[in-house]
């Protein structure tokens, strides 16, 4: 068994309840990250989300390269999305636990790095318990070897579905070759519950994305992946901070 979080970047759309019902059935937690100025279009299926269990977080209000901004624009993009963020918590009627920040494309911030890290330690940004993660699972999606001192929310495999595009040559078959490569072939059937047992730890934080492009290129691409890891043994962990 590989034991691990979840995260979805990029919600919410119109399939995030969909998505939310999916995961609740299956007993998973996850994070979700929210690109914040798409509230406007979907507000009330965040809302759902909340409703139902599932934290949201924030993954900046127009979903910017981060390297490309000045410190006082990266700083603004957190702030606006924390003001959205507060807001869909107060009208979900639930408690915001704790504060998480991913950065878009994985791009920290380039120059601004480090004054960027200073400012989401400085602000109450944490990130997820990084106790059972070992450096080496980080630096095999590209990541720095520094990521579990950081304050922002990296992680150790994505499936990169959002690459499925029309003439992209990029399919969800090859996403499911990158389980195989990293979590081996299936070794059992797809279990009704995917929670890992009471007390396990993470030992990889996964990413998917909640887009309605891949969905139309194809359908129940968020079922089939996640189908796909728990036919591998992965189990996941509740969201439980440093």
């Amino acid at each position: 068994m590989t034991t691990a979080y979840l995260t979805i970047d990029d919600i919410p759309s119109k399939l995030t309840p969909s998505i939310v019902d999916f995961l609740n059935k299956k007993q998973i937690v996850p994070v979700m990250f929210c690109w914040c100025e798409r509230i406007n279009y979907y507000r009330q299926n965040a809302i759902y989300a909340l409703k139902h269990g599932i934290l949201i977080q924030n993954h900046s209000l127009t979903h910017p390269h981060f390297s490309e901004l000045s410190f006082e624009q990266a700083v603004e993009e957190i702030e606006k999305a924390e003001e959205v963020l507060e807001s869909l918590y107060k009208e979900a009627g639930v408690k915001r636990p704790f504060k998480m920040f991913r950065f878009p494309f994985g791009d920290k911030g380039g120059k601004n790095e480090a004054a960027l890290q200073e400012y989401l330690k400085e602000h109450g940004f944490t990130q997820l318990d990084q106790s059972n993660i070992l450096p080496a699972e980080y630096e095999k999606d590209g990541a720095q070897k520094n990521q579990g001192d950081c304050y922002d929310t990296k992680w150790t495999f994505d499936y990169a579905e959002w690459r499925v595009r029309p003439n992209s040559g990029f399919s969800i078959e090859d996403s499911i070759s990158k389980a195989n490569a990293r979590f081996g072939a299936p070794t059992s059937d797809v279990p009704e519950s995917g929670a890992a047992p009471a007390g396990a730890k993470a030992e990889q934080l996964i990413l998917i994305h909640d887009h309605e492009d891949t969905e139309n290129m194809y359908k129940g691409y968020f079922e089939t992946l996640i189908n796909a890891l728990l036919a591998r043994g992965v189990r996941f962990v509740k969201p439980v901070v440093r």
